[in-house]
């Protein structure tokens, strides 16, 4: 008799929680924890989405080194059906970026950097240097080195964008995901009802809170970060979770989940630690232990390496203080509301057109007035700063109380783009 999710569902699990429950399925996790990391054992190991796109959004070099990794592991490797939908989704999105946009600010950051600063240097001591001769000699030679080699570099960027078709369609890491183990999708019925069990959840939280809802003790579920940043389609990691523990009962095994997304809250808390509920859900559902882990420990452990990702992305920044991933966190959600309202409103190229011209167009349509467009720039200046700035001292100067003024007012345009969203 197929398994019904129903009956080790994450709303159903968690109405009836228990002391011994909670004891066991805590001494289980960490008694476990360590030497399930360490690899020894056959325990599957589940993967994010972002764990598979990543590998297109590095070096190459390091392509090779991950590549190495899911090689060796591909027969315990376990990729459920919505993991693979966004796989699919988000792929060629990714390569394409990576191709063009991550090149371009190659080509860009060359000009910008370093070829235009000799010029500048140069023009702005045009007097002085005519007292050295030798020494602008020098630089003249220079300026002349640099723009061969801008051309070289153009000449071989140009080059390395011709590959795109072929890293697309020839790609020896689809083949590799291939002999993975895919999970089949959960039933139509399982899947409606798990979408109903999460609206239901919504029901009872401060959607515009969403970071605080979060930190309360057993009110994370998984996806409750996604209620802002995918406003439309908030379900699919509550569909990966539950995908994982029917695997996990049927087969009565503990498992890995290794994820990226570690500073959203709803998988790991922000310390990096697991939600204690979570582990007790699981282990209520299937006598098992799930292990949350956050990817990028887990590849520095095993193989000494960060795979940063080099896609100018906001999803892959890192941000450091609790403020300052607050406020990026709600940007994504703020901008995800705004998008969305283009779509609806058919606005064309909504997905890719800059924020600001968005807002232009709300402005021109009369769905916002010329103060919400000013907040607005601030708004957006403030989350580039943030993102943009190399130089950490001048993000570690920012006050508390700033940060707090500039996530109240976020939280004011959301609520703002919320009540737009609901009366169009």
């Amino acid at each position: 008799m197929e398994l019904q999710i129903e009956t080790i569902s994450f709303g159903t699990i968690v109405k009836d929680l228990k002391l011994k429950e909670y004891v066991d399925s805590i001494e289980l996790y960490k008694s476990n924890f360590k030497k399930t990391l360490e690899l020894k054992e056959e325990t599957p190991i589940f993967i994010d989405t972002n764990i598979l796109l990543r590998y297109y959004s590095i070096s190459f070099s390091n392509r090779k080194i991950l590549f190495d990794f899911f090689k060796k592991y591909k027969r315990r490797i376990f990729v459920t059906s919505q993991v693979q939908k966004e796989f699919v989704k988000n792929r060629e999105d990714i390569i394409g970026r990576f191709f063009n946009e991550t090149l371009d600010k190659l080509e860009e950051n060359f000009r910008d950097e370093i070829k235009n600063k000799v010029q500048s240097y140069i023009q702005r001591n045009k007097i002085l240097l005519n007292d050295f001769p030798i020494f602008e000699g020098q630089l003249s030679k220079i300026n002349s080195e640099l723009d061969n080699t801008q051309k070289q570099l153009t000449l071989e960027i140009e080059g390395i964008k011709e590959k795109l078709n072929d890293t697309k369609y020839e790609d020896e890491f689809l083949s590799l995901i291939q002999e993975m183990n895919l999970i089949a999708p959960l039933t139509q019925e399982d899947s409606k009802f798990l979408i109903k069990e999460f609206d239901s959840f919504l029901k009872r939280i401060d959607v515009s809170k969403i970071k605080s809802e979060i930190s309360k003790p057993q009110n994370a579920f998984p996806g409750l970060s996604d209620v802002k940043a995918k406003p439309q389609n908030p379900y699919g990691d509550y569909l990966i979770f539950h995908e994982m523990i029917k695997y996990m009962k049927i087969n009565s095994k503990n498992a890995i989940f290794l994820t990226y997304d570690t500073t959203k809250g709803d998988w790991i808390k922000e310390n990096k630690e697991p939600h204690s509920h979570y582990i007790q859900v699981v282990y209520a559902a299937t006598g098992k232990s799930l292990f949350f882990v956050d990817a990028e420990r887990f590849f520095d452990s095993h193989l000494q390496k960060h795979f940063n990702s080099i896609i100018p992305n906001r999803n892959y920044y890192s941000p450091r203080s609790k403020y300052e991933k607050d406020y990026i966190s709600e940007f994504e959600g703020f901008e995800s509301i705004i998008r969305t309202i283009a779509e609806f409103v058919v606005i064309e190229n909504y997905e890719d057109a800059p924020l600001f011209k968005l807002i232009n167009e709300f402005l021109e349509r009369n769905y916002i007035d010329k103060e919400f467009k000013r907040e607005f720039y601030d708004l957006n200046y403030f989350k580039n700063f943030l993102i943009h700035t190399y130089n950490r001292s001048k993000i570690d100067s920012v006050s508390d109380d700033v940060f707090i003024n500039f996530l109240e007012r976020l939280d004011n345009a959301i609520s703002t783009m919320n009540s737009l969203y609901s009366t169009l």
